[in-house]
């Protein structure tokens, strides 16, 4: 296991080894990991004039889920509190956590308070993300915001080759995922109590449209979705619970054998109102399966990435990994527990 530095050092001479191979209409990203955690809370009684308006946060832009509500004139002067951090590194596990003490959620008696964790973690190969909200005895002003969101993405630069397959020559790649985790929004459906929650994994392709390999949500008092198709063997549902593991393929993008191409993979846990979106341990990338022009299989190949991740065998290390998900476990475990005690 290489530590920081030799890491850093072995993926800049892989990167420096695809780069002279490129065309000039390859890519030439370098690798990278980003990690956010937000929490905002609060009654919205705001010193805007006219008021605020709410938008997804642009440092989000990447990930295809847009339910993320962000007051778009500042959080503290429309009436919230908490933010959204983001962290970016060359080398991981990075990981980042957010926490929002109970804050008011309205000027009138009985309007409750609300509160929430986030954590997230990226390593090339694997991410983790999960959001808690939770809020007290009591309904919500009208203006109130109460949602948790945690993100994370990897970045890299791949290049296949083989003595089967010409150089330069079409191809394809298909991208496998193991993903398991739970999201819980408990308590029957009734005016003014909010809970909301989803999970969604995203690929990028080579500077394509970004590809949503899967979506989960649950919501208060319903019954648990994945994609919007019947739920794939390995998930149980019941009301306000969604729960399990499974593989999940994104399939068939184009390469060119010998020339490198970028991957993005994003994974996020939105939690908003009384709800819990747990994939911290979760979205490994298990497996590229390649193909030649004409879609014959090819099992004899070599791949090497920007990083100096081996996508073929398993990423990454478990401890390192271990040790991450303790330390971003201590962070959420106030808000985690009382969750489960509403």
């Amino acid at each position: 296991m290489f530590d920081s530095s030799m890491r850093l050092v072995h993926s800049i001479a892989l990167l420096g080894i695809s780069l002279a191979a490129l065309s000039p209409f390859a890519s030439a990203s370098a690798a990278s990991l980003d990690v956010y955690a937000g929490v905002i809370g609060g009654s919205g009684i705001s010193s805007v004039p006219g008021g605020c308006s709410n938008a997804p946060p642009p440092a989000l832009s990447f990930f295809s889920f847009t339910g993320v509500a962000w007051p778009v004139e500042g959080i503290a002067a429309c009436g919230y509190s908490g933010g959204l951090d983001q962290v970016t590194a060359a080398t991981g596990p990075l990981g980042l956590g957010k926490s929002l003490a109970p804050v008011s959620l309205g000027a009138a008696p009985g309007t409750g308070t609300f509160d929430g964790t986030a954590q997230s973690i990226a390593d090339y190969g694997r991410l983790g993300a999960t959001a808690h909200a939770f809020i007290g005895t009591g309904r919500p002003g009208g203006n109130s915001m109460f949602q948790s969101i945690a993100a994370a993405k990897f970045s890299d630069t791949l290049t296949a080759t083989s003595p089967v397959v010409a150089a330069t020559s079409a191809g394809f790649v298909s991208y496998q995922f193991s993903v398991d985790g739970s999201l819980t929004s408990l308590g029957a459906p009734e005016p003014f109590y909010f809970g909301e929650t989803y999970m969604v994994l995203d690929l990028q392709h080579q500077g394509g449209p970004t590809y949503q390999v899967l979506n989960a949500t649950v919501r208060r008092g319903g019954i648990g979705t994945i994609s919007n198709r019947p739920l794939p063997a390995g998930w149980t549902t019941s009301q306000g619970s969604l729960t399990g593991g499974s593989t999940f393929f994104a399939r068939d993008f184009p390469i060119v054998w010998g020339q490198a191409w970028d991957v993005k993979v994003g994974l996020v846990a939105w939690a908003y109102g009384t709800a819990d979106s747990n994939f911290l341990s979760t979205a490994k990338l298990t497996g590229l399966t390649l193909y030649d022009a004409n879609h014959n299989l090819v099992s004899n190949f070599s791949l090497s990435a920007a990083s100096g991740t081996d996508y073929i065998s398993a990423v990454p290390e478990p401890q390192t990994w271990a040790l991450w998900l303790l330390g971003l476990a201590l962070i959420g475990g106030r808000a985690a527990l009382r969750f489960s005690r509403r």
